[in-house]
């Protein structure tokens, strides 16, 4: 049985400290058997980095059909749904991707994630990053590494243009309706891991059976974002049923077809400027009711 000491030792010899701030992505079962459940490894990640520190988790519930910032339950692992019961929490506002943090920078990294798209500039796990949080995986990988999709906004991918239509429950009771941009598939986020690896980016050990990763959020998302500048395609899933890739490499496709006509227009327009003023150096023009010099025309 894992015991929090157990929890607190593994983080701290990952390189989790006091006063860090960190993103979890979990899977409690991935421990084997804990003592006291999920309460103690969120009390075990809060002991580690201390006061100081922010713990920041996502809360996704990706389609609830109406969302309550108060009550909609996170859909992501008992870790997440923990966190965000916990009195101290602060939720995010963000009806299909929220997150839940507790610490120092609660209120910053939360607060108005509602009024941008779930991993664009200024979301939560945007801001993580800015602030240099780390991103730790228990049990987990990067395939469920979210601040990715922070890489595939910051790129302007195509395929990110897709959205849905939810409810959301206002503080005040009120339901209004919005489209939400819907992120892309993350079946393929593990094309990032090779060059991790290069870049000795990830540490990893064991805690009782779960296998514990720590790496630097600003680090993964440069590495995400240069695989995407290069090939827009390269962190979608080659899996033949996902009809979300498929779509979405259609869209590349569409919009790289769109810059090629736009480019094909842009060097014809380009030559004929030159041709016209070629014809008119070598030509010229005449204007035959220009006065040249020593004329002395005068109207009777």
């Amino acid at each position: 049985m894992v015991t929090k000491q157990q929890i607190i030792d593994g983080l701290r010899e990952l390189g989790l400290s006091e006063g860090d701030t960190v993103i979890v992505h979990s899977s409690l079962s991935s421990f084997g058997e804990v003592e006291g459940g999920a309460d103690c490894v969120v009390d075990a990640l809060l002991e580690t980095i201390g006061a100081e520190g922010t713990l920041i988790v996502p809360t996704f519930n990706y389609d609830p059909g109406l969302f309550d910032k108060a009550a909609t339950p996170s859909v992501v692992g008992k870790i997440t749904e923990t966190v965000r019961l916990r009195p101290s929490a602060v939720r995010s506002s963000h009806p299909t991707h929220s997150v839940a943090a507790i610490g120092r920078l609660a209120e910053v990294i939360t607060e108005n994630h509602d009024k941008v798209d779930p991993f664009a500039r200024e979301s939560a796990l945007h801001k993580a990053a800015r602030v240099g949080a780390k991103i730790l995986q228990l049990g987990v990988n990067n395939l469920s590494n979210s601040s990715i999709h922070v890489a595939e906004e910051l790129a302007r991918v195509p395929y990110l243009e897709r959205q849905r239509h939810v409810a959301i429950k206002l503080d005040n009771g009120k339901v209004i309706r919005k489209w939400i941009r819907m992120p892309g598939c993350s079946r393929g986020f593990d094309a990032v891991d090779e060059l991790l690896d290069e870049r000795n980016a990830v540490r990893e050990l064991m805690i009782g059976d779960c296998i514990a990763r720590l790496m630097d959020a600003r680090t993964l998302i440069e590495v995400a974002f240069e695989m995407l500048q290069s090939d827009p395609a390269a962190l979608l899933c080659e899996r033949p049923e996902c009809g979300r890739c498929a779509e979405s490499r259609a869209m590349i496709d569409a919009t790289e077809a769109e810059k090629q006509d736009r480019r094909i227009t842009e060097l014809a327009e380009e030559e004929e400027s030159i041709r016209r003023q070629a014809e008119q150096q070598l030509t010229g023009s005449v204007n035959f009711f220009a006065v040249e010099s020593g004329d002395n025309i005068s109207s009777n």
